[in-house]
């Protein structure tokens, strides 16, 4: 199967986020959500299972100047096998233009036993643009062996690269279920921010103060650490028993990094 969604935002005159395309295929469905305003906010509907292997599908986000959307998803997508053991494939283009701001934060990616998977994501960031992006993978469904899957999340801000990121989990990728990657939790995740209010105010000091804030987090049943980047920008990364508290990991160092930030 192939599909293919595409939203499109653009600000009006009085600041309100217009979406000017809301477009999807399934399994790919797109909802506008909650009341027109400064944010426009869209749930990613499954129009069907998957993906299953052998699917090709892609994502483009073009959030225009000034303009603020959040992306969420209305339920976890379960990653299938296809009948031939062929890996499916999602692709995702986002571009974030002078002053707009991106959310994306879907529910987690499943990889149930056999699938075969690889999500590539591509965005970019204009200098005085703000951008959230949540990635969250659960290995297996309950009592099952996982999959594999890979996801890699490459940004560029300004025109220049700010962070390239890959991770590759399952049994197709030899070692990544050891104490050197997972440490044998099942659920694994991701936040990268990237805030321009954070240029100049508190710079890498403030940004060190934010890694040592969640570095040592842990609760016994998962761990939660941060990374500075280059700019005003952070990479924050969690790993955890099941998606309930890879969840409540990644919210707790989000709420923390949000707080030294107002504070800074």
């Amino acid at each position: 199967m192939r599909a293919c969604a595409r939203i499109v935002a653009e600000a009006d005159a009085r600041g309100t986020s217009r979406l000017t395309t809301l477009a999807g295929q399934a399994p790919l469905l797109l909802r506008r959500t909650g009341p027109p305003g400064a944010t426009a906010t869209v749930h990613l509907v499954g129009g069907a299972a998957g993906p299953i292997g052998g699917d090709r599908l892609d994502y483009v986000v073009d959030v225009g100047a000034g303009a603020r959307v959040e992306v969420e998803s209305s339920a976890s997508s379960v990653v299938l096998p296809g009948p031939d053991g062929a890996e499916s494939r999602l692709d995702i283009r986002a571009r974030i233009r002078d002053g707009g701001s991106l959310l994306w934060r879907p529910q987690p990616q499943i990889a149930a036993c056999a699938a075969r998977h690889r999500t590539e994501s591509r965005v970019e960031v204009a200098e005085d643009a703000s951008l959230v992006w949540r990635e969250e993978i659960v290995l297996g469904r309950s009592g099952e062996t996982p999959g594999s899957i890979a996801a890699r999340l490459r940004v560029r801000r300004g025109g220049r690269p700010l962070i390239d990121h890959e991770i590759a989990l399952g049994p197709d990728h030899a070692g990544s279920l050891g104490p050197a990657v997972t440490g044998g939790h099942r659920a694994v995740g991701s936040v990268l921010i990237v805030d321009p209010a954070w240029d100049g105010v508190g710079g890498t000091e403030r940004l060190a103060a934010v890694a040592e804030a969640c570095a040592d987090w842990s609760d016994g049943s998962g761990w939660a650490a941060a990374m500075p980047l280059t700019g005003p920008a952070v990479l924050l990364s969690a790993a955890a028993r099941d998606g309930m508290v890879l969840g409540r990991l990644l919210d707790r160092a989000y709420t923390a990094i949000s707080g030294l930030s107002r504070n800074a």
